[in-house]
C-alpha cells in the first residue's frame, strides 16, 4: 500500500481542534479497516504557525483516503502521495507532531508559481478600489510609526492603489511602489497625478523585487505582502532590498481580528488552493520575526484598530461579496445556495462585532504593525 498525506486547515492553530481532527481521523480509518477496506491511519503532524494539521494514511488508493477523511467529517485542503523522509519534528504526548519538520514523510510542494497566478487573478477580480479606502488609516499609521523622513528612499511592496507609497511621497521621501495587479497600479498613478506627487510605480511580484540589494532606506507593506503566495521568499526579498541599518515596517490583519474572521468564514465555504498559507500569519510578531530571519534585529510590534462603519451587516456582506477579490472569487465558485450561506455567515460575523451604538453597524478591525532593523 502507498502512503498519502492529507492537509487540513485548523483555525487559529487551535491545538484542541487538531487533537479532535486526529481522533476522528484515526477512528474513521479503524472503521474502514474493520469493513475490509485497505486504508489505515498512521500518524499526524500539527503546524500551529501555519494553521494546518497533516494526517498520514496508508491505503490502496487516494480515493480511500478521501473517503476516510469524509467519513471523519473533516474538510481536506489537499491530499498527495507521501514520498520523502525528513527528520526533525518532535512528537507530543497526544500523538500529534508539532513543528514544521516531519519525522517520516512530506509531500511534493505545490507549484507556488501557479498559486501566485491564481491569487493575482483573485485580486484582479471584483473592484478593490471600492474596498481600498477602508485601509487608508492603516497605511497612514504605518508610515507615521516607521518615521519616514524626506531623506529616505522608500519601497511600498504590494502597494495596491498606492496608500503607503503616496503617504511616503507626501512626506517628501523618494517613493517607489510595486504591485502585480496592473489595474490597481493605474489607480495609484491617477491618485499621484491628482495630488501632483512623484511616485515611481512598477508591476512586480513581492517574491521577485526588481531592485538591487540594499536599495532602500525603508521597506514597507500595509495589508499587502501578507497575501503573497510564497511567504518565505517574500520575506527574504524584503530584507534583501533594505540597506544595513534600514527599517522594515509591515501592517497586517491579525488572526483573531475581524478580517481574520472574514478569511476563516470564506475558507469554511471554499477551500483555499493547495499550498496557500493563512495571510494572517503576518499579524503575529513571532511569525514575522521568524520569516525575516537573522538578517534583522530589534523586531517589535504594536496592535491597533481601525473603525469601520456600514449601514448594517447585510450592507457589509454585499459590499465585500461584490467588490472584495477573495470574497467575490469565492462566491463565484459556489452555487446559489452556497452563496446565500456564505452571505449569511458574513452578515452574522459583522453583527457579532457591532459596537451597538444604534447608528448603523460600527466595528473595530484589528491589525498589527511589526518593525525591524536590517543588520
Amino acid at each position: 500500500m502507498a502512503e498519502y498525506l492529507v492537509e487540513l486547515y485548523v483555525a487559529q492553530g487551535d491545538h484542541a481542534a487538531a487533537q479532535h481532527h486526529v481522533a476522528v481521523a484515526e477512528q474513521a480509518g479503524a472503521d474502514l479497516t474493520r469493513e475490509g477496506r485497505a486504508v489505515r491511519y498512521l500518524q499526524s503532524f500539527f503546524v500551529p504557525e501555519d494553521e494546518t494539521c497533516f494526517l498520514l494514511y496508508e491505503a490502496d488508493s487516494v480515493d480511500l483516503v478521501t473517503e476516510a477523511v469524509g467519513r471523519a467529517g473533516l474538510r481536506l485542503e489537499h491530499v498527495s502521495a507521501a514520498t520523502t523522509s525528513v527528520a526533525g519534528a518532535q512528537e507530543t504526548p497526544d500523538g500529534t507532531t508539532k513543528g514544521t519538520s516531519m519525522t517520516s514523510t512530506t509531500t511534493t510542494r505545490p507549484d507556488l508559481t501557479e498559486l501566485r497566478d491564481k491569487q493575482q487573478k483573485v485580486w484582479s477580480s471584483g473592484d478593490y478600489n471600492k474596498i481600498a479606502a477602508l485601509t487608508v488609516p492603516v497605511s497612514e499609521h504605518l508610515v507615521d510609526h516607521v518615521g519616514v523622513s524626506p531623506t529616505d528612499r522608500v519601497l511600498d511592496v504590494a502597494t495596491g492603489t498606492g496608500h503607503v507609497a503616496l503617504a511616503a511621497a507626501r512626506r517628501s521621501a523618494e517613493s517607489v511602489g510595486i504591485d502585480y495587479v496592473p489595474g490597481l497600479l493605474d489607480i495609484a498613478r491617477r491618485r499621484a497625478e491628482a495630488e501632483d506627487l512623484v511616485v515611481e510605480l512598477a508591476e512586480a511580484d513581492a517574491e521577485r523585487l526588481p531592485y538591487d540589494d540594499a536599495s532602500f532606506d525603508v521597506v514597507m507593506s500595509a495589508i499587502g505582502v501578507m497575501f503573497a503566495a510564497d511567504h518565505d521568499t517574500a520575506a527574504r526579498e524584503l530584507v534583501r532590498v533594505t540597506r544595513p541599518g534600514g527599517r522594515i515596517g509591515l501592517a497586517s490583519w491579525t488572526p483573531e481580528g475581524f478580517v481574520g474572521g472574514i478569511l476563516r468564514t470564506v475558507g469554511a465555504h471554499v477551500s483555499p488552493p493547495p499550498g496557500a498559507q493563512p495571510a494572517t500569519r503576518w499579524g503575529t510578531e513571532e511569525v514575522v520575526a521568524d520569516l525575516l530571519g537573522d538578517g534583522v534585529h530589534e523586531v517589535r510590534s504594536v496592535t491597533a484598530t481601525v473603525t469601520q462603519r456600514f449601514t448594517d451587516g447585510a450592507g457589509f456582506a454585499d459590499l465585500f461579496l461584490t467588490y472584495y477579490g477573495p470574497t467575490f472569487a469565492a462566491a463565484g465558485r459556489l452555487d446559489e445556495e452556497g452563496r446565500a450561506a456564505l452571505r449569511a455567515d458574513l452578515v452574522a460575523l459583522a453583527e457579532s462585532h457591532d459596537r451597538g451604538e444604534g447608528d448603523g453597524l460600527v466595528c473595530e478591525w484589528e491589525y498589527r504593525i511589526v518593525t525591524a532593523t536590517r543588520r
